[in-house]
């Protein structure tokens, strides 16, 4: 499949929003939700309707720099989220997902082989951002300052950023 993955738990004072979107190239989407969890327990949570956004991205990279989160049909008006990425981490690498060929989850490696690599952050970098890249973000609307994590993955041909083969970076 190729497309984009954006997951965004978002935690306020009152309440947190839950938000998660998987779009295809051709703007298919199997799996979008949004929703409002109160901490009140009285409050029953309030979905959000389709959600809309609009990443700006590093150009010729797929690195997020922030996000615009809108949820039009949301109970009471439009919902406009500004995601603020504040630091990064590129999981997808030296984790098992397969970036590395040597070792993937369930790969057999021998009896208790154990293995290690130390990179930087820059040197991952490179790779890293072809995978998920997990962000520690700020998250503001309508007077509310919340953190959480905001979650992206930009796999293969996603024309809608000028992605347009697995290789390329946003235009």
């Amino acid at each position: 499949m190729t497309g984009m993955w954006n997951y965004s738990p978002m935690q306020f004072a009152d309440h947190s929003i839950l938000y998660i979107l998987n779009e295809t190239n051709t703007g298919e989407r199997p799996l979008e939700e949004a929703v409002r969890i109160w901490t009140d327990p009285a409050r029953a949570p309030e979905w959000l309707g389709r959600p809309e956004y609009e990443h700006h991205l590093t150009k010729g990279t797929r690195m997020v720099e922030r996000s615009t989160l809108r949820f039009p049909d949301a109970p009471g008006g439009v919902v406009e989220v500004t995601a603020t990425p504040l630091t990064h981490s590129f999981i997808a690498v030296g984790t098992g997902y397969g970036m590395e060929q040597d070792w993937r989850h369930g790969m057999y490696q021998g009896k208790l082989v154990v293995q290690g690599l130390d990179y930087s952050h820059d040197e991952i970098a490179p790779l890293g951002q072809y995978g998920v890249v997990d962000h520690v973000a700020r998250f503001e609307y309508a007077g509310n300052v919340g953190y959480g994590l905001h979650e992206h993955g930009f796999f293969g041909a996603f024309d809608k950023y000028g992605m347009h083969d697995g290789g390329a970076g946003a235009s």
